[in-house]
């Protein structure tokens, strides 16, 4: 994505949780013959977003799936998705001048989603989330002044308090994707365990 004057947007894609609810890791079900860890860095790379790769519970598989990319270490995940947040936010490179906070459960949000997130950031909103049919969803934005707060979060809520706070961008997007997670295998009809 071309990123307007001199705006570096980024991502941190969070792939540390336990999937409990799982009972394994759900990063490597197959969807369309590809890990869905691997749709959710496809569609980063589409957008032309830098990112890196927040691991943890599933660290090897995680680790397979994303390659070459920039991989950090949660040591702490185990204290959960805040915490994960955290190890991703202290591990922006320098020249981000915003961050979008993607989840790596989520293979359906759409490259032009993550464009006109990136979009809204580099045109100077403070924070920014989009909405689908009324609803938030994910990912959500923040500019570098908010990366602090980021970085406090812990336990196992996400940013969501902190977008209120600040009161986020509304972005209208025609994108299903931003509500639709993987919890359960059953999220994801025919999808293949390996």
């Amino acid at each position: 994505m071309e990123q307007s004057g001199l705006m570096r947007i980024g991502a941190i894609v969070l792939a540390a949780g336990l999937a409990r609810r799982m009972g394994r890791s759900k990063l490597d079900l197959q969807l369309n013959g590809k890990p869905v860890l691997a749709h959710v860095l496809h569609a980063v790379g589409e957008a032309e977003l830098p990112f890196l790769v927040v691991t943890g519970a599933h660290a090897e598989v995680t680790r397979r799936i994303a390659g070459d990319a920039l991989l950090v270490d949660a040591a702490d995940h185990l204290e959960g998705l805040g915490a994960s947040l955290r190890s991703g936010v202290m591990a922006v490179p320098g020249d981000w001048d915003g961050l979008l906070v993607v989840l790596g459960d989520m293979p359906f949000v759409q490259p032009a989603t993550f464009r006109a997130l990136a979009g809204a950031l580099a045109s100077g909103a403070e924070a920014v989330v989009p909405v689908q049919d009324g609803r938030w969803g994910n990912p959500a934005g923040f500019s570098r002044a908010h990366f602090a707060a980021l970085a406090k979060l812990g336990g196992d809520s996400g940013a969501r308090v902190l977008l209120r706070r600040i009161g986020a961008t509304e972005l209208a997007v025609e994108d299903e994707g931003i509500h639709r997670d993987i919890d359960v295998a059953a999220d994801l009809p025919g999808a293949e365990l390996q």
